[in-house]
């Protein structure tokens, strides 16, 4: 990812650590971005520059919108982080009907 901004959004996240409360709240990141820039890469920004704490499955798979591993959801709305690009301010959230592990990770194909 580009680190020369064009401009800084907000990034909402829903946490969650069953090993701490165990209750889901939302952490809010201002984030530098570029044009072009996925919600994939606004992880691995958050990650690797303001929260080395946050979960989420990283760009280690397909990266092509093929495999899946990074549906989430997205403003609402079920997304791919890798193929999501940004426009504006978002609000990133774990699938809805899944058992959440930690932050964005999720236990696949178990629902809650």
């Amino acid at each position: 990812m580009k680190y020369m901004a064009e401009k800084l959004i907000k990034v909402k996240i829903l946490r969650f650590n069953p090993s701490t409360n165990g209750k889901a709240y939302f952490q809010s990141y201002d984030v530098p971005v570029t044009e072009g820039v996925s919600v994939l890469d606004i992880l691995d920004f958050i990650y690797e520059n303001l929260d080395s704490g946050l979960a989420y499955y990283d760009h280690a798979a397909c990266r092509h919108g093929i495999c899946g591993g990074c549906s989430l959801v997205v403003n609402g709305k079920p997304s791919l982080a890798c193929q999501t690009l940004i426009l504006g301010d978002i609000s990133v959230e774990p699938p809805k009907n899944f058992k959440v592990i930690r932050d964005l990770v999720y236990k696949r194909g178990e629902l809650k």
